[in-house]
């Protein structure tokens, strides 16, 4: 006999390897040390709150980040970080994520942006064959996802997607951990599956309804590549009405309707296709001119002994490691010049 969702999320087992996971880059803060301290009765103590039904959230902490633009994040206690990752782990993720399609990319174990990036590139190469020069990007973004996202919206959504009731009643919680009737606050991987479930309907009613071939989404931005301009008008109305069913609205400001010889801007680089074929994936500018300023910062902060240097090495290579899936050799040369001058400068 299988177990339920509760008795597989709620394994002694189960529970202290979320805790593991979730101590992971946080072990030297003091309240962390305590708990794991304890990790064992503590984890113990939470798995009974949880079998006798007295397990609540505790109060979130919330702050902003401005990176790589102004957001509001919610931060939860380790306990229940704890909860969510069991949660999600074991049954959450395959429940929600055997519904949605293939292209959708983010959060997802083996998905992710080089994934979205990759697939974006064989969309192209497969669209040029079939259209030659004729091929458009219709790009799209959704106003303010997470912070107008309704709380009964999100609740149908995983409703709809997720067959057991006691983990239906526990993401209801989550939710209306969030304050108000809208908005789901970032800094939870639950939250971000709820959200990727949200506009779960919206892919299909793209893919089955509109019968579009080439499309993708990578959390509220999406993109359809298709042939000519003609369909932009009408995919855009479709869109927007099928959107308005969960009171959520396109951003004004960042639809776009480009040939994709003079390329479109997608998670943080720029594709375009040239006329023989060859897609070329290049980092935005902005990209750049935010690492070096991010780099010097750095290293003047490691000069005067206020930042160890490995950290300021380890953002060069996450960034570069990012870089190198585009067509961006050079310019990631450079900035290693860049970075190795700066050591060298007296006034940095």
């Amino acid at each position: 006999m299988s177990k339920t969702a509760k008795e597989v999320v709620t394994g002694f087992g189960n529970l202290y390897d979320a805790m593991q996971h979730c101590a992971n880059g946080v072990r030297w803060k003091a309240s962390v040390i305590k708990y794991l301290q304890n990790g064992l009765t503590n984890t113990e103590k939470l798995r009974q709150e949880i079998l006798v039904g007295t397990y609540k959230l505790g109060r979130q902490i919330e702050f902003k980040v401005y990176e790589p633009k102004e957001r509001n994040v919610v931060a939860m206690r380790f306990r229940d970080r704890q909860v969510q990752r069991s949660l999600l782990h074991n049954y959450l993720a395959s429940e929600l994520t055997r519904h949605f399609i293939y292209d959708n990319a983010a959060g997802q174990a083996g998905k992710g942006p080089d994934f979205s990036i990759r697939r974006i590139k064989i969309m192209l190469e497969k669209a040029h064959r079939l259209y030659g020069d004729n091929v458009y990007a219709y790009t799209y973004d959704i106003k303010s996802f997470f912070g107008s996202t309704r709380h009964d919206v999100a609740k149908a959504a995983v409703r709809k997607r997720v067959r057991d009731d006691w983990a239906c009643r526990l993401v209801e919680q989550i939710i209306d951990s969030f304050p108000g009737d809208v908005g789901i606050g970032l800094g939870s991987d639950v939250a971000q599956y709820i959200e990727l479930a949200v506009l779960d309907d919206l892919d299909h009613f793209i893919k089955e309804q509109l019968r579009v071939r080439f499309y993708a989404r990578y959390m509220d931005d999406f993109v359809i590549i298709t042939d000519g301009k003609e369909h932009a008008a009408e995919y855009r109305k479709a869109i927007e009405q099928e959107l308005a069913r969960i009171h959520l609205q396109l951003h004004p400001k960042k639809c776009r309707v480009v040939p994709v010889s003079r390329g479109f801007k997608w998670l943080g680089f720029r594709i375009r296709v040239k006329p023989s074929g060859k897609i070329l994936v290049t980092l935005n500018k902005d990209k750049i001119y935010h690492e070096r300023r991010k780099l010097k910062k750095m290293v003047r902060l490691a000069k005067s002994g206020k930042l160890p240097r490995e950290t300021a090495d380890t953002s060069l290579r996450c960034w570069a490691a990012h870089a190198v899936h585009g067509n961006n050799y050079n310019v990631i040369k450079k900035m290693h010049e860049y970075y190795r001058n700066l050591w060298r400068d007296v006034n940095v």
